[in-house]
């Protein structure tokens, strides 16, 4: 079996489960094989939900491009079973890719936190002109 192809862990994790905590030390993605997860961030005490990932999306992979610290929280919605990426083993394979690739990912990164603060901005200004 081609060493690229070796899957080093896989693991089940039930409705309800939190994954990713924010602000806790990063290291690994998880790519989700079944189930689904939601993505948030917690501002002034609430809950920004920032995404909703399914079977063949990736989350968590803010650490497989040396983020130190979790952006945001994951949790289960459904039973899921997972793949582990360590980043490690990205940084591997994005060594042996072209420099062109390289680039256009780190600006998608940028992008997407760019985009995150934009969504929690946007919810506590709304929020909070609900409550005037």
């Amino acid at each position: 079996m081609a060493k690229d192809r070796v899957i080093l862990e896989r693991r089940f994790v039930p409705k309800g489960s939190v994954i990713i905590k924010e602000g806790e030390e990063a290291y690994s993605a998880y790519l989700i094989q079944s189930g689904k997860v939601g993505v948030y961030t917690l501002k002034d005490g609430k809950e920004v939900q920032l995404a909703e990932l399914g079977m063949g999306e990736i989350c968590g992979e803010m650490a497989l491009i040396g983020e130190d610290s979790r952006a945001a929280n994951v949790k289960t919605l459904e039973d899921c079973n997972l793949i582990v990426i360590t980043r490690s083993a990205f940084e591997e394979k994005l060594r042996h890719s072209d420099p062109t690739i390289r680039a256009v990912m780190h600006m998608l990164i940028k992008r997407l936190k760019t985009s995150n603060a934009d969504i929690v901005e946007f919810f506590l200004k709304n929020d909070s002109s609900d409550e005037d």
